[in-house]
């Protein structure tokens, strides 16, 4: 009879650890994630900057430097992600962001993989 009381237990709990592994903690403050990334797609080329808020609070006054302008947000909350896409004018070698308190990250524009298409 005890054992019909301990397997769902059982079940239960495991469910829930792997719920939480799952679930991601931020471990820092203040942070950022930045990914830069160029997609040729045989028609056109598209630059992309992602911007994703990986802290436990608000960051603000960020700063996206192109080289040739910049772009500005206010504010990025906890996991919120902000998608950019620079002006044909921006340099496409590099992208900085700055933003507040003391975040500096220089990321290169790395080529997205081709997927195969099917007909």
């Amino acid at each position: 009879m005890v054992l019909i009381y301990v397997v769902p237990t059982a079940v239960g709990a495991v469910m829930l650890a792997i719920f939480l592994t799952n679930i991601p903690i931020a471990s820092k403050d203040y942070a950022l994630e930045v990914d830069a990334f160029k997609d040729n797609d045989d028609m056109m080329l598209m630059y992309r900057v992602v911007i994703v808020n990986t802290g436990r609070n608000d960051v603000t006054n960020i700063v996206v430097d192109y080289g040739t302008y910049k772009d500005f947000i206010p504010r990025i909350k906890p996991g919120e992600k902000v998608i950019l896409s620079p002006s044909d004018y921006a340099s496409k070698e590099q992208v900085t962001v700055t933003a507040e308190p003391g975040i500096y990250i220089v990321k290169e524009y790395r080529n997205l993989a081709k997927m195969v298409k099917v007909h």
